[in-house]
């Protein structure tokens, strides 16, 4: 891992103001994703890291003060935060530290201000979320909110970057992620009044609300839970197979976090109905032949992408 003044300078951040505010992102970065932050610091290319770590700051900033529990939900720091990147968008500057950073990154790399903006309006809506109810609600907050915040990410690594978004494959990466996340969460998701699944599946299933928060494991949680699991790693292995015929730089962006996100749902399916009530943690502690296989193929991508910047 190359020290964070080198890598700094590798990402063409020299201004000390901006070093210092870059270096407040990683430390927002490093407390909120204690296990992001070092993957993210060990694997990916220098260049990349002090750029993607103040979207990764800013995006987790926003998704703070919009994705909150009814019970403690309020709109009035959301908005106060998106008018000030409003600002920062129109004027570049911001006298919020984490913000500068990010808009340095948005300017140097060439982030197109419409990502930011459909990131921005995606949090906003999901302000008076309450649930779904059909799958093509599921869908519609997939595609408002998760897609555009991987779609912002994979734009900020550097120059050139959005010219090379696959936005089919965000879609799928985002799909599986999400419903791992939503398994994992349910039982704190449903202590603060929260539910991600739809309405239409808890039917189909004879689950009610009231079943899932008792965290009673009649046979149809069982069965809920069972379908939600088979669902999360069918999506998730589409997923898997065509980030291994994307091009080398997504690779190496996304496919930790599909591994992260394996061995999360391997952990949600030994649990199964007990999910209900206890939050599932990530195991961290991968099989001899998944960590040599993983390596590898990070290795790999790493060549692709230092062959390809090296090219004339």
């Amino acid at each position: 891992m190359m020290l964070w003044s080198r890598t700094l300078h590798a990402g063409g951040v020299d201004d000390e103001r901006l070093r210092a505010d870059y270096t407040t992102a990683a430390h927002y970065m490093a407390r909120m994703e204690p296990f992001t932050y070092p993957a993210l610091r060990a694997v990916l290319p220098p260049a990349w890291q002090p750029h993607l770590l103040a979207a990764f700051a800013f995006a987790g900033r926003t998704d703070d003060l919009a994705d909150l529990p009814p019970t403690r939900r309020h709109s009035g720091g959301f908005h106060v935060w998106a008018e000030q990147t409003e600002h920062g968008l129109t004027t570049g500057s911001s006298t919020h530290s984490l913000l500068r950073a990010f808009l340095h990154t948005v300017a140097v790399n060439g982030v197109p201000h419409a990502h930011v903006r459909d990131y921005l309006a995606g949090q906003a809506r999901n302000l008076s979320f309450v649930g779904f109810a059909t799958d093509e609600d599921y869908y519609r907050c997939l595609d408002s909110v998760a897609v555009p915040y991987l779609t912002l990410i994979c734009s900020s690594r550097r120059p050139g970057a959005t010219d090379r978004v696959s936005h089919s494959l965000l879609g799928l990466v985002a799909d599986a992620a999400q419903r791992v996340d939503d398994l994992a969460d349910l039982a704190a998701d449903l202590r603060v009044g929260r539910l991600h699944f739809p309405q239409t599946t808890l039917t189909c299933f004879g689950v009610t609300r009231a079943d899932l928060e008792s965290g009673h494991q009649t046979p149809a949680v069982r069965a809920f839970v069972t379908h939600a699991c088979r669902q999360a790693r069918t999506v998730l292995d589409i997923a898997q197979d065509a980030l291994r015929h994307a091009d080398a730089e997504e690779q190496l962006l996304l496919y930790p976090s599909l591994v992260a996100k394996q061995h999360l749902l391997g952990g949600i399916e030994r649990q199964g109905a007990d999910i209900t009530r206890r939050t599932v943690t990530l195991n961290i502690l991968p099989s001899p032949t998944e960590l040599l296989g993983g390596t590898l193929r990070t290795l790999h991508a790493r060549m692709r992408v230092a062959t390809t910047y090296a090219r004339p």
